[in-house]
């Protein structure tokens, strides 16, 4: 679905992004100055989020599973005129990095594809130096959940037995996939065993995109059509969640 994602999809190379219809960096301020910093961002997909942060002088590595998602990458990063390193593999096995050599690692809704979170998580703390930074921003546990659209509520049956999504899409091609949800207190339970120490949790409300006008729209970070038509429930429901944590020394 790499393709049809990045044609529908309008995301910065200039603005960190956290999150559909969401503020990015430049409202948030998450990172800090990155200048000189050694970053990994994982599940890059066309590396915008890495872009922009080569644009602020980060040393940056972007990997991802996908090679379309990487042939995207390599235009955009070559359209933007920055170095990024780009590197396909799998989130679970960071086995081509040496140990503590990262200062930054960054996932942005990449973290709700993996199977197997623990031992990311477990990679994720191995490759970075002690006080790093990890900034992740995923899909929050109620999107797993149904909105009726009819009486404008979501449907939340079990909250403590998330389920996890199937989703074919015929349309794009593809065998199919999965998104593995995780409550609040799982996330920051896995993050503490791997030996992180959570410094933030946030759960930002989108831009009031119903009142901006289009040059307005133009500077949200991550928006689309698909997102957009989703808006009713995402300004009444947590759609996005970021977690940031420090490796502990």
């Amino acid at each position: 679905m790499a393709d049809s994602y990045q044609a529908t999809t309008a995301i910065s190379v200039d603005d960190v992004h956290y999150g559909p219809l969401s503020p990015g960096e430049r409202e948030l301020g998450l990172l800090g100055d990155v200048e000189g910093s050694r970053v990994l961002e994982l599940a890059c997909g066309a590396a915008q989020n890495s872009i922009a942060l080569a644009k602020q002088g980060a040393v940056v590595t972007a990997m991802d599973i996908s090679n379309k998602q990487l042939r995207h990458a390599r235009r955009l990063a070559e359209r933007e005129g920055v170095g990024v390193d780009l590197l396909r593999g799998d989130m679970e096995s960071l086995g081509m990095f040496k140990d503590g050599i990262f200062d930054l690692v960054l996932s942005s809704f990449g973290w709700e594809y993996v199977p197997d979170l623990v031992q990311c998580l477990e990679e994720c703390a191995r490759v970075m130096a002690g006080g790093g930074k990890l900034v992740v921003c995923t899909v929050h546990p109620l999107a797993a959940f149904e909105w009726d659209e009819e009486s404008q509520d979501l449907r939340v049956f079990d909250y403590f037995r998330l389920p996890v999504e199937v989703w074919p899409e015929p349309e794009h091609g593809q065998e199919g996939g999965a998104t593995f949800f995780h409550t609040i207190e799982e996330m920051f339970a896995l993050l503490k065993a791997s030996g992180f120490a959570v410094e933030q949790i946030l759960e930002p409300s989108p831009y009031p995109i119903t009142e901006m006008s289009e040059s307005e729209l133009r500077t949200v970070p991550y928006r689309g059509a698909d997102w957009e038509r989703q808006y009713e429930r995402m300004s009444r429901v947590p759609f996005t969640i970021i977690y940031t944590a420090r490796k502990r020394p």
